[in-house]
């Protein structure tokens, strides 16, 4: 089975989970990427089982005219695009991930899907990289905070 490290390229932005992700939201818009959606996934495990852990939004990016290329080519490419960001928060700092460029260059994928799917990515990972710091050894994340059930992190 492939490791995770081979198949996601991650970031760390030094600064708290909110801050990080008005940056984030900045250098995409500045850099004429579109969020297509955002999923506060820790808000939905929070809500369906009291659960409360570290924020956490997966933001779904493109840009509309690799939209159009992929789509226009083979409606599958919706697997692949819009590509998937994963923020979460992790004390004062803030883990972003998204898929690696190697894992869909060596991919079978068409090249009609493949050359766009890389160009999004490309586009996205010169964004991150002005304004996060590339983390290629993963075994030094920290996983996030501890989770409890029902009244939030401060529970006892």
């Amino acid at each position: 089975m492939e490791s995770r490290a081979n198949s996601t390229a991650a970031f760390i932005i030094q600064s708290p989970f909110d801050p990080a992700l008005s940056r984030i939201r900045r250098a995409l818009r500045d850099d004429q990427l579109s969020i297509a959606a955002e999923i506060d996934t820790a808000h939905r495990v929070r809500r369906a089982l009291e659960i409360y852990v570290a924020p956490c939004r997966i933001l779904l990016i493109d840009n509309p005219a690799f939209s159009l290329e992929t789509t226009a080519i083979d409606r599958a490419s919706g697997t692949l695009i819009p590509l998937h960001l994963v923020i979460s928060g992790s004390g004062n700092r803030t883990l972003v991930h998204m898929l690696n460029l190697e894992h869909v260059r060596q991919s079978d994928l068409p090249i009609g899907i493949r050359a766009p799917v890389l160009d999004l990515q490309r586009q996205v990972l010169r964004t991150l990289g002005r304004i996060a710091e590339r983390v290629f050894n993963e075994e030094i994340l920290d996983r996030g905070e501890p989770v409890s059930r029902a009244g939030g992190p401060d529970a006892a």
